[in-house]
């Protein structure tokens, strides 16, 4: 039975759609939208991505439901495509490939600044910070990491970039983009110091608005879209290339980007 698409209502008690993109009989993507964790987090109370599917399932087939696994994640913040196994053969699969690097990603990130060159590769390091929680940083030490890039549009103040990450590393866009110094246009932790984007930081000679009255951001989360995803099918042996549709704030932005910058 297919899974219907669905809303559920965040902290703020908006309504916020599911879509879905591909389902068979061993796998689901999701598009999953910005500021929704893929797994509970043991610091918040908030819904998740996967306890949401779960319910959506046991709501159309009944108390038992269908089972759902966790292949991968991405952050909260970051919006995009999300895959899940529905059998525990298909997760074991699948976990297999993604250890192997043999799921091909692709992320659309908007950057504050753009690098000097259209392509190229970040090929540094990544570990723990030694310092804070939850935070990684470039370690001579760290694991091996590798990240393509290829500049799609260049703005006055940012860029739009297609991101590539060839090893799959806690932050690994982030603390790459950060350490060749353009990086994504909002993130409070390897960031450029955005908590939001308004008009004013795009549209030059425009007046930024008072405390009294401010501007509406026109996004204020990670400028981070999990895109793409391509790989071999491990049962079926079928090529998948799926892809994720922009939400409205990052398209926006780069709608305003496209007309002011």
């Amino acid at each position: 039975m297919q899974l219907k698409p669905f809303t559920y209502r965040n902290n703020e008690q908006r309504k916020v759609s599911v879509s879905l993109l591909y389902e068979s009989e061993h796998l689901l993507a999701v598009n999953k939208p910005p500021g929704l964790p893929v797994i509970a987090d043991r610091l918040q109370a908030e819904p998740n991505l996967r306890d949401l599917l779960q319910a959506q399932y046991e709501r159309q087939q009944g108390s038992e439901g269908q089972a759902i696994w966790v292949v991968h994640r991405i952050d909260a913040d970051t919006s995009g495509l999300v895959l899940f196994a529905r059998t525990a053969e298909m997760h074991r699969e699948m976990s297999l490939l993604f250890e192997h690097n043999q799921v091909h990603k692709t992320y659309l990130a908007v950057t504050a600044g753009a690098p000097e060159t259209d392509e190229g590769e970040i090929d540094l390091p990544i570990g723990k910070h030694s310092g804070q929680k939850r935070l990684m940083r470039i370690d001579p030490r760290g694991k091996p990491s590798l990240t393509r890039y290829r500049v799609l549009e260049r703005f006055r103040h940012f860029a739009c970039l297609e991101m590539m990450p060839q090893s799959g590393r806690t932050h690994q866009i982030r603390v790459h983009l950060q350490a060749l110094g353009c990086p994504l246009a909002i993130d409070p932790r390897y960031g450029s110091g955005n908590i939001s984007i308004d008009i004013s930081q795009i549209k030059a000679g425009a007046v930024h608005r008072s405390e009294r009255h401010p501007e509406r951001a026109l996004i204020s989360r990670l400028t981070l879209h999990a895109s793409r995803v391509a790989f071999k099918d491990p049962l079926s042996g079928r090529e998948i290339a799926l892809e994720a549709p922009l939400p409205k704030d990052l398209a926006g932005l780069l709608q305003a980007l496209r007309k002011w910058s």
